[in-house]
């Protein structure tokens, strides 16, 4: 059966909520969006289930950002590991483990803040959603748009189910409202460049509001 997968908006499957602008653009089968985050999340690149495992790839990414960035000695880079902690209560494969490190290392060397929701935190709890409840199209949008950002090549093939531009335009409004959303609610207040051990653990003891 085809159908929409819904977050927390009416059906759209039934009433229209494809573009009606672009005919090329049809609805994605809820099985079909199922595989890819399965994919994604069950498969490509094993899980991380162990801090060993994900202290060897941050360690990893670390030294591929500052050959990447060419910093030498112990820069802001090198120190950055109690940046990398994974944040989400779903183990992640390593695939999405390593882009959630290079994005933050990257903000790092650009002196971005790095307490903004990462990509990997956003479709993750995007995926963790979709497995409870179905994604409404905007949640839907933002997903694909998250995913072919992330791993192009994995979702490349998307798009011989479904015209990803043709519900950018569409859905695009409502996925940049999501976006926003998620990457306001799932900022981590202690993950700031230069932060102390200590400092980071009064944040995170701090009762939240």
């Amino acid at each position: 059966m085809n159908t929409v997968l819904e977050l927390s908006a009416p059906a759209h499957a039934t009433t229209g909520d494809t573009p009606r602008g672009d005919r090329a653009a049809r609805i994605l089968p809820a099985a079909r969006l199922s595989a890819l985050d399965s994919t994604l999340f069950d498969g490509i690149g094993g899980l991380i289930d162990t801090v060993l495992d994900r202290c060897f790839v941050a360690d990893e990414e670390i030294e591929a950002a500052q050959l990447r960035h060419c910093e030498r000695d112990r820069g802001p880079l090198w120190n950055s590991f109690r940046l990398l902690k994974p944040t989400h209560d779903r183990a992640w494969p390593e695939l999405v483990y390593r882009a959630h490190c290079r994005e933050l290392l990257d903000r790092v060397a650009a002196g971005i803040d790095t307490r903004p929701a990462t990509d990997a935190e956003k479709i993750s709890v995007l995926s963790t959603a979709s497995q409870s409840a179905p994604l409404n199209s905007g949640a839907e949008t933002l997903y694909l748009r998250i995913g072919t950002r992330l791993f192009p090549d994995i979702f490349d093939g998307i798009g011989d189910v479904l015209d990803v531009q043709a519900y950018e335009k569409i859905h695009g409004s409502r996925a940049d409202d999501y976006e926003a959303q998620l990457t306001r609610k799932l900022s981590q207040p202690w993950r700031r460049i230069g932060a102390t051990a200590e400092e980071i653990d009064q944040v995170l003891s701090a009762p939240h509001e």
